[in-house]
């Protein structure tokens, strides 16, 4: 958790001067130079401790910054589900300690590429970070002694957070200064977290963006 709060201030650290930086005076379109707001739900796929893949509902809010080809996007989102993970433990029997999971918000920062426009189509692809957080993480069972339940609660609370380098693809109608969007994105989540029975999460999202104001300040 302490790793996440730090990043977490050094992508808003990030983000100030990104903005800034959609500074100009070139003429405006319902894309370029704006701000989006935007809402969003889908389905995150991932397997919390091989024993396969669930596929929780998610809900968020996302921030668009466009220039012409280009955008600083960040979000916050939050996967409803409950199911079982496991940490190490030697004193229980096959070493695995059983954790009850719930509930999963993810804080992200991107850069998207908007190469091509087809008509009032654009499609679009991004790198970024997400930092994940699992909300609820409860170790079960008894406990030998004092110390194996201090290391097994150490070792859940360290790996209830992760940031995540993130691939994002998708597709972006406009329709006025409202954009509808679909969007597919993975990530790695197999090491030193609690979500780990398969490589990579994957993330499906669709929602409406809208332009609420200008991202340049124009000189008159």
């Amino acid at each position: 958790m302490r790793i996440a709060r730090q990043l977490g201030l050094s992508l808003f650290a990030l983000a100030i001067p990104a903005v800034a930086s959609a500074q100009s005076s070139s003429p405006r379109t319902n894309f370029e130079n704006s701000w989006y707001w935007g809402a969003k739900g889908g389905v995150t796929s991932f397997d919390p401790s091989g024993g396969g893949r669930v596929n929780a509902s998610s809900v968020g809010a996302e921030w668009l910054i466009t220039r012409s080809r280009g955008a600083l996007y960040l979000s916050v989102d939050q996967a409803f589900f409950e199911d079982v993970a496991g940490v190490y433990d030697p004193t229980v029997q096959g070493s695995v300690r059983p954790v009850d999971v719930s509930d999963w918000r993810r804080y992200g920062i991107g850069l998207y590429a908007y190469p091509l426009t087809w008509g009032n189509i654009k499609p679009y692809a991004g790198l970024g970070l997400t930092i994940n957080v699992i909300q609820n993480a409860d170790p079960q069972g008894t406990f030998t002694t004092p110390a194996s339940q201090s290391q097994v609660f150490d070792d859940v609370a360290e790996q209830t957070s992760k940031v995540s380098a993130t691939v994002t693809t998708g597709l972006q109608v406009q329709l006025g200064r409202a954009a509808l969007f679909g969007q597919a994105s993975a990530m790695p989540t197999r090491r030193n977290f609690l979500i780990s029975g398969s490589s990579h999460t994957f993330v499906f999202e669709g929602g409406l963006r809208f332009n609420l104001a200008s991202a340049i300040e124009v000189l008159k």
